[in-house]
Parts: C-alpha cells; structure tokens; sequence
C-alpha cells in the first residue's frame, strides 16, 4: 500500500511523545486545550508541531469531541502517512469533512498509505461518484484491492479482512519464503504472526509460524515444516461470529477463503477489537432507547430526534398502563392504600425484566447462551425469579403490615410481587431468545420494550389479584 521500497528503511517521523497511561485522560485534556487555543489564535505554524508531537492514536482520541471543522483544520497540517493512521481511528463524520477540501488525488494518495481494510472503511463514507474518481487516482494494485473488499458487505468477514496476507506455496524452501518476505514493506509484517501455505490453485492447505520459518534450515521444504488444516472464515460470515470465533480460539490472525475456498485475506486482532466496540455501542444504544449515530454527536437538536420515536413510543405504551388503572377504577376507589403500592410493583417489573434481558442478550453476543442449552438457562431464570420473587415480597408483606396494618392487603401485595417478578423474568428471558430466533437484534427486547411491557402486565396482575382476593376476602367477613 505505499511506493516506499524496503531497503529505504523505516519512515522517518518527528519524535512522538508516549503520554503518561496513569494520567492519559488528564494529559489529553491539557493537550485538547492547547489545541483549542491554537486554533483560536490561528497558529498554523504551532498546531502543526503540536498535532506531529503526538502519536496518532493519542491524537484521534484528543480530536474526538472537537467539531468536525476545528478537526478538519488539524488534519491538514499532517503529512500524508500519519495523517492516514490518524484518519483510520477518527471518526466518519470529521472524515468526510476532511475529504470534502481535497480534491481526488490527494485523496488517493493518503488511502495509499493505509491498510486496505481501513481504506475501504474510509472511501465507504464518499458517495459513489467520488469512490470511482478515487480508485481511478489510485495505483492500479491499492485501487484493485479496495475495489474487491468495497464488493463484500462491510459487517461481513470479506467486508473486515484486509487483502495484506502473507502467503507462499507448498513446494517452495523456507529459503525461499524468506527471501519473499523482504520484499514486503515493514508496515505490513507487523502484524503478521504467520505465513500461509497455499497450493497451486490458490486453496489454503497449511500455516507456518514466522519463528519456526526463520529458524529451519533454508533448503528445509515448506510443506514438512507447515501446520496442516488451519483455522479460517469464509467471506460472508458475520463479523459478530467472527469475533466470537477468534475469541474462542484465542487467535490473532484468522485467513478468509472465498467460496472457492482461495485465501483472499486476512483478519487481525486488532480488527477484531473494532467489531467487539462497534458491537458493544449498539447493544447498549439499543436497550437504552437511543441510536447508535448519537454517540458522539454535538448537537442537541440531532440527539433529540434520535432519541423521541423510543420516548413516544414508550409514552404510547404508557397509555395502556393508564388504561388499565381506569379499568380498576371501582376497586382502587374502594381501598385508596392498593395505590401506594403501584410505583413498587412497577419498578420491580421494570428492574428485573432489564436484568433478565441483559443477561440474556449478553450471553447471546458471546455464545454463553445457546439453543441446545436453552431450557437449562430459562429453569435457571425461573428458579432465580421464584427465589428473588419470594424474597421481595414477603419484605413488602411486612412493610404492609408495619404501614397500612391490613393483613388481606399485605398478603395481595407478597402473592402480586412474586407473580410479576416471575412473569417479568420470563419475559425478560424469552423475547430476547424470540428476537434471536427470528433472525432479529435480541437488545432492541430491552429498554423501554421490556420496561413498557412489564408495567402494563405488572398492573394487570397486581389490581386483577387485589381485586379477586379482596373481593373474596370481603365475601367470607
């Protein structure tokens, strides 16, 4: 992905400072600062020593909640490579920004520099015109590469490898293969652990360790020395499992073969990582109610209107709960005291459903839960619910008894309490399994879905039972 030949050696950059990993939030802050006073004073001259002072990492991260145009004016005072490992952590929108004040070449030129996963990533935020200008600009191998992977659907194993594979055939030396690796640019072995050993019709058949390739002898043939019948994906499996397959298998680099079952790329650790944040944020975007596209947005008006379709739908959902109040109008008019207890009854629901849902959802992004253990895990939640359940209410029979001193009350409450903390696990428990069933998201179950539903049903039970019982109790006085 770059012009520069190895024998040139390794990129010549100003000294990066390493900040401090005990006091990194406090040190980005006072660099954040300066950034701020700096682009105030329109400094360009000491915001580019500023922004080559640090690392591209501990940059991204400092330029995070700037607006996308401050973000934009430090950018173009980097060089094309660091500006490229900046612009593969930052986010989309100060991308697209950025790309906005360059014209096509300059474009290419810096996706030149990056790795062609992150390439793509980034030349997926241009609209479709200005991606074909860019591959034209670009040199025709860096350009072939990210056209392929721009092919594969971006939540899939083709859509997250990157085309930088290691790769030699079977017949070949270990002298050989050696030889081979020179001719890689340093960049792209770092994060490379091993060489895969293909045959002639491009099928994977092996791996070697890059340790184990450097210490054999060089007349050693690679196909005596290699680990037969690695681990891989192929191309359209889901990025979720396959960071659940890494993870599994403790893996830091996995081989994605095409349907044909040719190595075409490789996904590292690192990319990994990505999927398991990008995974993690929308999960819990989802069972608090909110998008994912507000995280890290600026403006109030744009994470108001993100976030008002789960609020008025929670609002609608509110309004059966109002409508079953009505209905137990007579009763509640009866015995005033079975209203002091509808904020409880619908708290309790609320709570354990969301701790029920959570548990679930989690164990299903990690594999913890699945179907050919599923009735062990729901008689887990029944038996915990039946536990928790008998536990809370017999503390409300008590609490009754202490405050409202009517026997027939507290018992209405402690029987209502268990009834809906097992009915709200059980909910909590099968909607998400349901949701993962039917091929849907399992976390939008949680929030104000399972919320919402739990207090209409908690109401339900509760004022039908106080109603059955009290009236029963009534009857034999």
């Amino acid at each position: 992905m770059t012009d520069r030949h190895p024998d040139d050696g390794p990129p010549v950059r100003d000294q990066e400072r390493n900040l401090d990993p005990s006091n990194l939030e406090s040190e980005r802050y006072q660099y954040a600062r300066r950034f701020e006073d700096l682009l105030a004073e329109d400094d360009d001259d000491a915001l580019s020593q500023l922004a080559r002072e640090l690392s591209p990492a501990d940059l991204s991260e400092i330029l995070r909640p700037f607006s996308a145009e401050d973000t934009v004016r430090v950018l173009r005072q980097l060089a094309p490579e660091p500006l490229a490992d900046v612009l593969a952590e930052i986010d989309a929108r100060s991308t697209t920004a950025f790309f906005l004040l360059l014209d096509h070449d300059e474009i290419a030129d810096i996706l030149e520099e990056m790795p062609s996963d992150e390439a793509t990533d980034v030349i997926a935020e241009l609209d479709e015109q200005a991606q074909q200008a860019v591959l034209e600009a670009m040199e025709a191998e860096d350009a072939q590469d990210v056209a392929e992977l721009l092919r594969y659907p971006p939540e899939s194993a083709g859509g997250l490898m990157g085309k930088e594979v290691l790769s030699c055939r079977d017949e070949q030396t270990c002298g050989e293969a050696v030889a081979a690796l020179r001719q890689y640019d340093q960049d792209e072995l770092a994060e490379m652990h091993y060489v895969y050993v293909v045959d002639d019709r491009e099928h994977l058949v092996g791996r070697v360790p890059l340790f184990r390739l450097l210490l054999t002898a060089p007349e050693a043939v690679i196909a005596t020395i290699m680990e037969t019948d690695p681990l891989y994906v192929e191309v359209d499996l889901d990025q979720e499992e396959v960071a659940q397959y890494m993870m599994t298998h403790d893996l830091t680099n996995l081989p994605v073969l095409d349907h044909r079952q040719r190595l075409v790329g490789l996904i590292t650790v690192d990319d990994v990582m990505d999927v398991m944040e990008d995974e993690a944020t929308e999960d819990i975007s989802r069972m608090a109610g909110v998008s994912v596209e507000e995280f890290g947005e600026q403006s109030p008006a744009r994470v108001a209107r993100s976030r008002l379709p789960w609020l008025l739908g929670g609002l609608a959902g509110q309004v059966g709960a109002i409508m079953v109040l009505r209905h137990f109008e007579q009763s509640l008019a009866s015995m005033v005291a079975l209203s002091f207890f509808i904020p409880v009854i619908m708290a309790m629901a609320g709570n354990v459903g969301i701790q029920t849902s959570s548990v679930v959802v989690r164990g299903l992004a990690t594999g913890e839960v699945d179907y050919f253990h599923l009735g062990r895990h729901v008689l887990r939640e029944l038996a915990t619910s039946l536990m928790v359940g008998a536990v809370i209410g017999g503390c409300l029979f008590l609490v009754c008894g202490v405050i409202v001193g009517d026997l027939h009350l507290a018992w209405v409450l402690a029987v209502a309490m268990l009834l809906v903390i097992v009915f709200a696990a059980v909910v909590g428990t099968g909607t998400p399994l349901l949701l993962h069933r039917a091929g849907a998201d399992p976390a939008v179950a949680t929030g104000p879905f399972i919320t919402t539903a739990n207090d209409i049903f908690g109401l339900l039970i509760y004022l039908g039972l106080a109603t059955v019982m009290l009236s029963l109790g009534g009857a034999a006085s």
